[in-house]
């Protein structure tokens, strides 16, 4: 089995690259042009070869950091290009979440949890604050996506509700592989802010995206 983790290694790192670069255009088009949906489509299967990558050179060797990395990106990446099928769960119920998005979120759930227990046991080496930090956004969206799930159409569910969840688990992955990529290649940053500005980062222009649409939005619907 060990012969698998250094091409899974050199493929991880390979897509690393393309990510880094790739997640920048769906990020700075206009959101639902062509190029936008064409780019986000390329930057999905990038990362889901990446993210691949990654879970067998887990499984080889675990590391809390990678797995907690791991599992973060993963619900961003596969909940928020789900939650694209999932626009309006009041007027369609085909469009609610699926067995396989039950079992992911309770994945990353177990997988933050199991990661916290190593940290707080002293059974791994990883660096504590970033790995900490990524099991966090684990119970954070892997949480949601739980109580979305279970609510459906209750709070705060709106029309525009998907906008903003494809948006912020999309901007959880890119900040993953960035995250990744800066702990590896950004050596110059002193540790552990090299692993964590993209949290830092990435989290609060989430957010601050979705108040700045939410006013737009309640200003539109405003009568003239």
């Amino acid at each position: 089995m060990d012969s698998l983790f250094s091409p899974a290694l050199a493929l991880h790192i390979a897509c690393g690259f393309i990510a880094v670069a790739a997640g920048l255009v769906p990020l700075l088009t206009r959101k639902g042009s062509r190029l936008h949906r064409l780019s986000g489509r390329v930057y999905v299967a990038v990362m889901g070869t990446l993210l691949a990558a990654a879970w067998v050179m887990t499984v080889l060797h675990f590391n809390a950091y990678f797995a907690a990395l791991s599992a973060t990106a993963s619900i961003g990446l596969f909940s928020g290009f789900r939650v694209l099928g999932r626009k309006r769960p009041d007027l369609d119920p085909r469009q609610r979440a699926r067995p396989l998005d039950w079992a992911a979120a309770l994945a990353v759930v177990a997988i933050g949890a199991w990661v916290v227990v190593q940290m707080l046991t002293g059974a791994s080496t990883s660096p504590r604050m970033p790995t900490l930090a990524l099991a966090y956004a684990a119970f954070a969206f892997g949480g949601w996506d739980l109580w979305r799930f279970a609510q459906p159409t209750g709070w705060p569910f709106g029309p525009d509700l998907w906008t903003y969840e494809h948006l912020a688990k999309m901007l959880c992955a890119y900040g993953a592989v960035v995250s990744a990529f800066s702990g590896n290649f950004l050596t110059f940053l002193p540790t552990p802010w090299s692993q964590l500005w993209p949290t830092l980062l990435f989290q609060p222009l989430a957010m601050g995206w979705i108040a700045v649409l939410i006013v737009r939005r309640r200003r539109a619907a405003l009568p003239a």
